[in-house]
């Protein structure tokens, strides 16, 4: 059994919320889950490992929105893009990482 495990995951107008079997609460912005995508893609690119992929301007991250959150098995979600990228697979674990390193505003 997973670690952690989410009892309810919902879209707002800038973040996703997450509520958490433990009783913790995330609260992810659009902008920090696309910044730390995990796909193969986005992680070269942080790594400065694709020369040809240029980082989004702060414009992008205005206009970005989640489309749809699909479920992949019982430890992950897929987060789809209104700009089409979908390949990022947050585990749940990841997700509870990146709020537990994320300083509430």
């Amino acid at each position: 059994m997973q670690k952690f495990q989410p009892t309810r995951i919902e879209r707002s107008r800038t973040s996703l919320e997450i509520q958490w079997k433990d009783s913790h609460h995330s609260e992810l912005s659009y902008r920090l889950l696309r910044q730390k995508c995990p796909c193969a893609r986005c992680d070269a690119t942080r790594l400065g490992k694709d020369p040809f992929h240029i980082l989004p301007s702060d414009d992008f991250f205005e206009n970005l929105h989640l489309v749809d959150i699909q479920r992949v098995g019982r430890y992950a979600v897929r987060l789809i893009w209104n700009d089409g990228h979908r390949t990022g697979i947050y585990t749940f674990e990841f997700l509870r990482e990146l709020s537990e390193d994320t300083p509430e505003v």
